[in-house]
């Protein structure tokens, strides 16, 4: 753990971004990335299977690229009940709220009308991690808000494995409507979704979190491809005065860093120093009982930073600068911290509310912007999943109210055929 103070300092909420986003960019990662994405343009289905068997130390063969869902029967899949139970709860909660918060056309007058109508993807292509262990709650967490769209062709990108997908994989996708599984992971697979190959059919956009080296990926193909945002290594920043509980406060921190890259941060902010030592030691002894992980370990040596404030206005500030995927506020009165958090993926307000249970059943999306990118991305939500398109019919009326002022424009602009275009209609 690396502990700082702010002194009152007021440029110290930028100093901090400063030092704790210094290896956020990559250079040989994006060259790495470049180079995988530039050979599977090029030579497709075989650069594939060269890939799979690199970086995932598999055989496969083209026909083995994709696993359809549509003849799978997901009651015969080797899940307990209480595993598939799980699983159907949290996607009915995270499916009603991303149809309560579906974006809606606007509604259209009947003497002509400007309004914004909203138009679901045809196909996307959402992206699950699966190293060690499968993260069947991303299935849920993406391809429910695509289905909530109406997005009819949605396919799940995930890492082959010797054995297949796992079982839990499998439920929750015939759960959340997807068709397909394509077995290609990482940096390849989002270049195979993103350009296509002989067997794999492009999508139009990408929606998921993964490990640096997807984050990298996505943002390459952009352009290419739509994507909903930059979500790499996860990261919360946890705020809390001396009404905190610090067993709740060291188990939160530490969910954080058990992910498993060891690129994972949590930040600490507080006002009371004996609450850090109490904090510290919390962690120490609930480390303890946890399995081993070099990972996990060097989250908490070098990536766990303890900030002492002297007032609200300096918790606000580094929140804001620094922008973080999580905010956990965790102090008597949460409600008046929350309004002033205006850069952050998801907000977890008082001791009831852990940030696991957001990346697990609390509704919204755990597909959260990362590594800063909280200033100017949003959470996944089901409007990511929509194109959003202006419609105009505009009444005789309406033309002879807005005509001298777009004639104007046209003047002013030396556009003579815009201006031209209006004043046609309008000759005897």
């Amino acid at each position: 753990m690396l502990f700082f103070e702010t002194n009152g300092r007021e440029e110290f909420a930028s100093e901090f971004v400063r030092l704790s986003r210094k290896n956020v960019f990559d250079q040989k990662i994006s060259t790495d990335v470049a180079e995988i994405i530039s050979t599977v343009r090029e030579r497709g289905n075989s650069a594939i299977i060269e890939y799979a068997k690199k970086f995932d130390h598999i055989d496969l063969t083209p026909d083995q690229f994709y696993f359809d869902l549509d003849g799978l029967d997901e009651e015969t899949l080797p899940l307990s009940e209480e595993e598939k139970s799980a699983i159907r709860f949290a996607y009915n909660r995270i499916y009603d709220f991303a149809l309560q918060t579906k974006p809606q056309s606007s509604e259209r007058g009947r003497e002509g009308y400007v309004v914004q109508k909203y138009v679901p993807f045809d196909s996307v292509a959402c992206y699950v991690p699966s190293g060690s262990f499968p993260l069947v709650s991303t299935t849920i967490h993406t391809c429910a808000f695509a289905r909530a769209a109406g997005v009819e062709d949605i396919t799940i990108i995930t890492s082959p494995k010797e054995n297949g997908v796992h079982p839990a994989i499998l439920y929750a996708a015939k759960i959340v409507g997807a068709r397909r599984i394509l077995q290609l992971g990482g940096v390849y697979g989002v270049a195979a979704a993103a350009y296509g190959t002989d067997t794999v059919d492009p999508v139009q956009f990408i929606a998921g979190p993964g490990n640096a080296y997807v984050t990298e990926a996505k943002k390459q193909v952009f352009g290419v491809v739509g994507i909903d945002m930059l979500a790499g290594p996860s990261e919360i920043m946890v705020i809390v005065d001396e009404s905190a509980n610090p067993s709740y406060v060291a188990a939160d921190l530490l969910s954080q860093a058990e992910h498993g890259s060891g690129r994972e941060q949590a930040v600490l902010v507080t006002n009371s120093q004996v609450l850090v030592d109490v904090i510290e030691g919390e962690v120490a002894k609930q480390r303890s009982r946890l399995p081993e992980s070099q990972a996990m370990d060097l989250v908490i040596e070098k990536s766990i930073f303890v900030i002492k404030v002297e007032n609200i206005q300096e918790v606000v500030a580094i929140c804001n600068e620094y922008a973080p995927e999580h905010v956990e506020i965790l102090t008597k009165s949460p409600e008046l911290i929350e309004p002033l958090i205006t850069s952050a993926g998801a907000i977890m307000m008082g001791e009831w509310t852990p940030e696991p249970i957001g990346d697990f059943v609390a509704g919204s999306s755990h597909v959260l912007p990362t590594g800063g990118s909280a200033r100017i991305f949003s959470g996944l939500n089901t409007g990511h999943f929509m194109k959003k398109i202006s419609v105009q019919n505009f009444s005789r009326k309406m033309l002879e109210e807005t005509r001298s002022a777009a004639e104007m424009f046209a003047k002013m602009e030396s556009l003579p055929a815009h201006g031209r275009s209006v004043s046609i209609r309008f000759d005897e």
